[in-house]
């Protein structure tokens, strides 16, 4: 029987250690077991034990009404943002309401939407953003808004009455109204029609509800139609359109017709009618309008006057001065208004042998005006505001103005009167410098044009320079000022034209030296006919420099400077 070896079974199936047969360093921190295989169990889905995680509850009691107190909050925030917005529009839009109602007054007794609606359409009017023209379309919208809610009664116009049948449709009697009241509707229907002659040819399509011009509609009275320039819209056809807003002649009569108005409301739109009639080529109704304003001013003036002789002569509409010295005989201001508008009417349409008594009868009565009247009330002087003064006139309502003067009585000779007479001396000039051109005498006559001209200028620019900066000399600094720069430009071209004339017959006497001398011309040179000075020849360009020189000097009062208030952040501007 063999014998057994007494070892254990492990280590008969273990290698022999390396250390017994290599001088290798074994050093007892290292495990035996790296040099030996290790097998692992192997990891399989089935065989792993699940392991339960911890599951959490994210809408808790605590959590939920949290959330509950976010969406309040931030529903109070938000309205609180929404209030604290309209707060600001509110504000803003009140202040330009002020601002606007200072600017262009209401009457007090009209409905805030009506004054609302008359404030834009004045503003609208007068737009002063140079990137921006001004929108009749708007302006004829919102103005007529005003004048209908004027007149229904249940809104604006409660004790307002319908003309007599024999007045043109749609006029109304406004004699029972108030004064204010009166006023704020003549000055919405004298918009009314101003807005009316800008957009007279718009049409509106009624197919499509679109308000266009009468260019791009199509049909028999428009054969060459503008392009359309929208594209989502096809062109309108003439027979699909009618007219969008009333007729300028309309309004104008309505207004010549309406009961309430005083004559010197009834001359200013005499005046606009007649103008509107001259633009639109109708001369004969347009002199008819204005002979009958002047017809009007002078019978008010003679039942003023307790009957008395007229100032003018209604034959030939000039006025008659040999009694200038009575104050209750000077012409009034609606006698020369309106005659004034006469005479440079007939001046533009070729009637100069009327027009030109008629200019220089004006010009001799505004020469007698008087400088003071004592029928005149003058101005209250305006009180010292204080602090407390000024925090409580933000409160109130601003008045409403008081009414204009009537135009009964003559004006002062004041400085804007005195560049009206400048004005009227350059009608005279050009009537005279252009109207016998082909008379034998035409250069004597251009010449008294000219001294016309220069004694307007002269007359502009000293009332001019002598006018303070102040708001109350605004109305005749803008008066003269428009006179100067007429009169520089008539002046300018007055002398250009005889100074090429002049460069001409220079020309012509260098090529020609015989005619310069008076030997050889004719027997007239004995009498100095055929004589031509030096100084004659160089009279024209020197003026010309003249000219240069006096526009030079008077640019500065040609420019309107804006004088803006200056506040406490003056420092930051230039």
């Amino acid at each position: 029987m063999r014998p057994r070896l007494l070892l254990p079974r492990g280590d008969l199936a273990r290698p022999c250690s390396p250390a017994i047969h290599s001088t290798t360093t074994r050093f007892f921190t290292q495990s035996a077991s790296v040099c030996v295989g290790i097998r692992t169990r192997p990891q399989l889905g089935f065989l792993n034990v699940p392991v339960t995680t911890q599951q959490y509850r994210y809408l808790t009691t605590e959590r939920k009404a949290r959330l509950k107190q976010d969406i309040k909050q931030g529903i109070k925030i938000t309205s609180f943002l929404w209030m604290a917005g309209a707060c600001c529009f509110a504000i803003a839009f009140v202040l330009v309401q002020e601002t606007l109602e200072a600017r262009y007054p209401t009457p007090h007794e009209w409905s805030m939407l009506s004054r609302i609606f008359f404030r834009g359409a004045f503003c609208e009017r007068d737009q002063t953003d140079p990137s921006r023209t001004t929108d009749w379309v708007h302006v004829t919208n919102w103005i007529k808004g005003v004048v209908d809610r004027l007149e229904d009664p249940s809104i604006d116009g409660k004790g307002l009455h319908d003309a007599p049948s024999d007045r043109p449709t749609g006029t109304k009697d406004i004699s029972t109204m108030s004064e204010n009241w009166r006023r704020g509707y003549y000055e919405a229907m004298m918009l009314y029609a101003k807005a009316a002659e800008n957009v007279e040819n718009w049409v509106t399509d009624k197919t499509q509800n679109l308000t266009v011009p009468n260019d791009y509609v199509i049909g028999p009275s428009n054969p060459n139609p503008r392009p359309f320039p929208n594209e989502n819209y096809r062109p309108p056809q003439e027979d699909d359109c009618v007219p969008t807003f009333e007729s300028p002649n309309e309004i104008y009569m309505r207004i010549l017709s309406t009961p309430g108005l005083t004559n010197r409301q009834r001359i200013e739109a005499g005046l606009a009618y007649a103008t509107w009639l001259e633009f639109k080529q109708i001369t004969g109704p347009a002199n008819i309008i204005l002979e009958n304003a002047v017809d009007l001013a002078a019978t008010e003036q003679a039942l003023l006057t307790g009957g008395g002789q007229s100032p003018l002569d209604t034959k030939t509409y000039t006025l008659i001065n040999d009694t200038a010295g009575a104050g209750h005989h000077h012409p009034s201001s609606n006698l020369l208004e309106s005659l004034t508008a006469l005479a440079t009417f007939r001046a533009r349409n070729g009637d100069v042998s009327s027009a030109l008594p008629m200019l220089v009868s004006i010009l001799q009565a505004r020469r007698t005006l008087p400088s003071t009247d004592p029928r005149r009330i003058p101005p209250l002087p305006q009180k010292k505001r204080t602090w407390a003064g000024a925090a409580l006139a933000l409160l109130k309502e601003p008045p409403y103005p008081d009414p204009p003067e009537d135009g009964t009585l003559p004006p002062l000779r004041d400085a804007k009167e005195r560049c009206e007479e400048a004005a009227l001396s350059l009608h005279i000039g050009e009537i005279m410098y252009t109207a016998k051109s082909n008379t034998p005498g035409a250069a004597h006559h251009r010449e008294e044009g000219l001294g016309w001209t220069r004694e307007a200028v002269d007359i502009a620019e000293e009332q001019l320079r002598g006018l303070s900066n102040k708001s109350s000399a605004m109305s005749a600094r803008l008066t003269c000022r428009e006179c100067l720069a007429a009169g520089l430009e008539n002046w300018t071209m007055m002398v250009s034209r005889l100074a090429r004339e002049e460069k001409a017959r220079k020309e012509e006497l260098e090529r020609n030296p015989d005619l310069s001398n008076p030997k050889k011309t004719s027997w007239w040179s004995f009498w100095g006919q055929g004589e031509h000075k030096q100084e004659d020849l160089d009279r024209w360009a020197a003026e010309e420099k003249v000219i240069a020189e006096r526009q030079r000097r008077a640019a500065d009062l040609l420019e309107e400077l804006p004088t803006g208030s200056r506040g406490f952040l003056s420092f930051l501007q230039a």
